[in-house]
C-alpha cells in the first residue's frame, strides 16, 4: 500500500488548496524574511527541500541564488520546471524522497517549509533526514525549517473543518494520538461528481523537541522563532521557525 505522502493523486487534489494565488503572492515576502533570518547573500548555494511546486525556488534564483529543489512528486516538479521557465530561473529540480537526497557539503544554506517534515511512523526516519540535511551543508552552513508547532496547533486546533479552491472542497476530521506527538487525519475530497478519501498522519514537534533533534544531528545551535519575521516562539506564536547552524 503506497503512504499517503508518496500519492500523488493525494497532492494533486490538495494543489489549490496549498499553492492558490493567495500563497503564491505571499512568496516574495517570505523569502524576505527567510533572507534576512539567515543573513545570506547571493550567490549562495541553497537547497530547498522539499520544493513542492517550486516557489520558493524560483525566487530566490531570481535573486541571483544557485538553487536545488529537491521533491518526490512529479507533478509538483513539472510546475516548478513550468515556472522557472516562465520566469527565466535557472533552478536544478531533483525527483526524491527527502530521506535520502544527500549532498555532502555542497550547500550555504538550506530551507525545508510548509510542515514538510514528520511524515514518517519511524522516528528513525526523521533523525536520517536531519542528518542528510546536516551533511548537505557546508560548514557554518544554516538550516531553516518551518512547520506548524505542537504549541500553536494546541491553540488553534479544530477536531473538524472543512476548505475549497477551484472546484475542489476538502472535509477534515482529525484527532491527536500518542500523547500528542502524532496527528491523524480523515480528509474527504469532493469534485463534481467525484469523491476521494485519505487517511494522513504525522508527527507534531515542540520547538525544544526539534531543536534537540537537530543538535543530535550534527548542528551546533539552533533557534526558534514564532514566524518568519522573526518574533519570539511565545504565547503568541503563529508557526515553528527553527534555524539551526552547522
Amino acid at each position: 500500500m503506497v503512504a499517503w505522502h508518496e500519492d500523488d493523486r493525494f497532492w494533486e487534489m490538495r494543489s489549490d488548496l496549498m499553492f492558490g494565488e493567495k500563497c503564491l503572492a505571499r512568496t516574495p515576502g517570505e523569502v524576505d524574511q527567510v533572507l534576512a533570518l539567515l543573513g545570506v547573500a547571493a550567490p549562495a548555494k541553497v537547497l530547498d527541500l522539499c520544493c513542492g511546486p517550486g516557489r520558493h525556488s524560483v525566487e530566490l534564483a531570481k535573486r541571483g541564488f544557485v538553487v536545488t529543489g529537491v521533491d518526490r512528486t512529479k507533478p509538483y516538479l513539472a510546475r516548478a520546471r513550468t515556472a522557472a521557465s516562465e520566469a527565466g530561473a535557472d533552478v536544478e529540480f531533483v525527483e526524491g524522497d527527502m530521506r535520502a537526497f544527500r549532498r555532502d557539503g555542497a550547500f550555504d544554506f538550506a530551507i525545508n517549509m510548509f510542515t514538510s517534515f514528520g511524515y514518517f511512523a519511524d522516528p528513525a526516519e526523521d533523525r536520517a533526514v536531519a542528518a542528510n540535511l546536516h551533511a548537505s551543508l557546508k560548514p557554518g552552513g544554516k538550516l531553516l525549517m518551518e512547520m506548524m508547532g505542537r504549541e500553536v496547533l494546541a491553540r488553534k486546533f479544530q477536531a473538524r473543518g472543512w476548505d475549497e479552491a477551484g472546484d475542489v472542497l476538502m472535509l477534515a476530521e482529525r484527532e491527536v494520538e500518542q500523547d500528542w506527538t502524532w496527528m491523524k487525519c480523515r480528509e474527504i475530497y469532493i469534485r463534481g461528481t467525484e469523491r476521494w478519501e485519505v487517511s494522513l498522519e504525522h508527527r507534531i514537534y515542540t520547538a525544544s523537541e526539534l531543536m534537540r533533534l537537530l543538535r543530535e544531528a550534527g548542528f551546533s545551535e539552533a533557534r526558534a522563532y514564532g514566524s518568519l519575521e522573526g518574533t519570539p516562539y511565545n504565547q503568541d506564536a503563529q508557526r515553528l521557525i527553527v534555524v539551526a547552524r552547522k
